[in-house]
Order: structure tokens, then C-alpha cells, then sequence
């Protein structure tokens, strides 16, 4: 029984290989090119590929470069806004300031004249 199942095996074994050398047999007999012109064949498609790849790398690069200068330009005028929007901010509150500081001397110096007034009395 056991040798039956070798015999199966060998015999599977047998028929793969024979029919992997007819398949390849008749591959060869039936190919439209000889080997040369299919190597030929295969080069200009690589080069065609390679070609196609690089153009593509380029246009992708040029639109992505286009994307960033365009994203660094508005982020740029953005900050020149921010910046103009506080520096004006900043001489609002200098001016503020000094009014206030202004106002409140005044008010002391009003104090201290109502001070002396009320010593001479």
C-alpha cells in the first residue's frame, strides 16, 4: 500500500514535468520573436517606462514647488497682516498710556493745589 502511494507520487512528478517541457517545448516552436528582438522588445519598454516615470517625477515636483510658493506667499502676507494688526495695537496702547498717565497727573496735581487751599485756610 505504501509503494502505491510512492508510485501515485512519482507518477504525478512525472506527469509535472513532462508537461512543464512539452508546455515550454512548444512556447519556444510557436513564439512570434526570436530572443533578440524580444530582448529588444523588453528594453524599449523599460525605456518607455523610465521615461514616462521621470516626466511624471518632474510635473509632480513642479506642481508640488508651485503649491509651496503659493502657501509660503499667503503665510507670508498673512504674518506682514498680524504683524501691521499689532504693531497698530501696540500704538493704541502707547497712546492710551500716555493719556492716561496725562489724565492722572492732572488729577494729582488738581489734589495737591485742593491740599495747599485748604493748609492756608
Amino acid at each position: 500500500m505504501c509503494s502505491e502511494k510512492q508510485g501515485n507520487r512519482f507518477g504525478a512528478f512525472l506527469a509535472f514535468l513532462s508537461g512543464g517541457l512539452v508546455g515550454s517545448a512548444l512556447g519556444l516552436l510557436f513564439a512570434p520573436m526570436n530572443g533578440r528582438k524580444t530582448r529588444q522588445k523588453i528594453r524599449d519598454a523599460s525605456m518607455t517606462v523610465k521615461e514616462k516615470a521621470i516626466s511624471t517625477t518632474h510635473r509632480i515636483r513642479d506642481a508640488t514647488n508651485e503649491k509651496v510658493t503659493d502657501v509660503a506667499d499667503k503665510g507670508k502676507a498673512r504674518v506682514d497682516d498680524t504683524t501691521a494688526s499689532v504693531k497698530a495695537a501696540v500704538e493704541a496702547g502707547k497712546t492710551a498710556f500716555v493719556e492716561k498717565k496725562s489724565e492722572l497727573a492732572n488729577v494729582r496735581s488738581s489734589d495737591k493745589d485742593g491740599e495747599k487751599t485748604e493748609e492756608t485756610s
